[in-house]
């Protein structure tokens, strides 16, 4: 077996009314962040799983995003792997 470390990013759908993100938005322009738009306000998970290959933990990583991380109605999410020691 190998082990390997899952960075998971669920974020709101593009489209998905994001009111932290509006809110981090408007305090960042309110500080002189002018330059700054689009900011969506998600969740950041790390768990490690032991797989037989980067395949099968990729395998285990999406399904447990689809099964409890991420809601598929307004979230999205995306991860990567990397290889532990």
């Amino acid at each position: 077996m190998n082990k390997y470390r899952a960075d998971v990013t669920v974020l709101p759908k593009e489209g998905v009314l994001d009111i932290q993100g509006k809110a981090v938005e408007r305090t960042l322009r309110s500080h002189g962040y002018d330059a700054v738009s689009g900011v969506r306000v998600g969740r950041f998970i790390r768990f490690d799983v032991e797989a037989l290959d980067e395949s099968a933990a990729g395998d285990v990583v999406r399904s447990a995003a689809d099964d409890l991380l991420a809601n598929d109605l307004i979230e999205s999410y995306s991860f990567t792997l990397e290889t532990l020691r």
